[in-house]
């Protein structure tokens, strides 16, 4: 593969080091002169060419999106940035500079910076490819809250879908009646479906993934983790409109054919609906933080809530999807009230 010509400028209060055509540029002195001496002549090895050996082995052993995260990460953030500093000469100041660096100017656009969840990642990788010990601390991010459904709007958008009721319309009500994921949606077949046990079994995921050596190509994968495949009872109310809607076992659930449509297209026509219905707009992702928060509001135990949603732990659950309204917050507090008194 031909390398760019690097250039580096000292001039100024910052120092800006890249390709003709990637320019990144650094506040840190340290990142800077780390470079310089990378490339006065030795012969250790740089990061860069290191990187590339290691994504070599992770093509062989990751999952294909595991691999396409890692490889988008090491072109886009890393080797622009520290891939021409060696090996050796990388240590935990550096990487903490790059990494704080990288929260106030990562976009590849120059438009900013990246959100703490990619900037994780990017340690992931750094850790993973680097044999040594990396402690990099983040500043305090305060978790924001993620969206549900008023019970209302739910309601709204539940009357419309099974008044008009369609494969796609039955898609969303599934989603809203067990919390599978937009990529697990798109992937299922009516064979995933056991109309004798009234069973959904999860066990593969649709996702487009994009690198520049490959381009852009959609894949069915094994589902986000182990975990992740699993058996999901229908109840009654979701099963009447599964047993109308069944098709032969090789076909879509949503298009009820043997094409089957993609999470970005499917993703626009529940956008669709929600404006047509004027009701506000909720990421397709709040369906499921919906179902798991209802499910504990009618009294689901924590374990079999995290079986359903695939996690790994229940931990996981409390903490990224039962988010309980104030009506709940209230009876708490209500409860104690009581206690008092008698």
């Amino acid at each position: 593969m031909s390398k760019s010509p690097i250039f580096i400028s000292l001039t100024g209060s910052s120092s800006s080091i890249g390709s003709s055509t990637n320019s990144v540029f650094f506040n840190s002195s340290l990142i800077k002169s780390s470079i310089i001496k990378s490339m006065k002549g030795s012969a250790l090895m740089l990061y860069e060419h290191h990187l590339k050996n290691w994504l070599v082995d992770q093509k062989i052993y990751k999952k294909e999106s595991t691999y396409t995260v890692y490889y988008n990460i090491v072109y886009n953030q890393i080797v622009p940035n520290i891939g021409n500093i060696e090996v050796e000469r990388l240590n935990n100041d550096i990487l903490q500079e790059f990494v704080l660096d990288q929260l106030d100017h990562g976009r590849v656009d120059g438009k900013g910076g990246i959100a703490q969840s990619y900037v994780k990642d990017i340690i992931t990788v750094l850790k993973l490819s680097l044999d040594q010990k990396i402690e990099i601390q983040l500043p305090y991010c305060p978790p924001t809250e993620v969206e549900i459904y008023d019970k209302s709007d739910q309601i709204t958008l539940i009357n419309y879908l099974q008044s008009e009721i369609n494969n796609k319309h039955f898609g969303i009500l599934l989603a809203i009646h067990t919390g599978i994921r937009i990529g697990e949606l798109c992937a299922l077949k009516w064979s995933d479906i056991n109309f004798d046990t009234q069973i959904l079994h999860i066990d593969k995921t649709m996702v487009r993934l994009y690198t520049k050596e490959e381009g852009s190509r959609l894949r069915i994968t094994p589902p986000k983790s182990r975990a992740s495949t699993r058996s999901i009872p229908l109840n009654k109310w979701i099963m009447q409109y599964a047993v109308l809607l069944k098709g032969e076992p090789d076909e879509y659930i949503l298009t009820g054919r043997t094409q089957h449509i993609e999470p970005n297209k499917y993703r626009t026509f529940y956008n669709n609906i929600l404006k047509d219905l004027e009701l506000p707009h909720h990421k397709f992702h709040s369906l499921r933080h919906t179902f798991a928060t209802r499910c504990i509001e009618c009294g689901c135990d924590y374990k079999s809530l995290s079986q359903l949603l695939g996690h790994s732990n229940v931990a996981i659950t409390m903490s990224m999807y039962v988010h309980p309204q104030i009506e709940l917050k209230r009876k708490c507090v209500e409860l104690l009230a009581d206690y008092y008194q008698h």
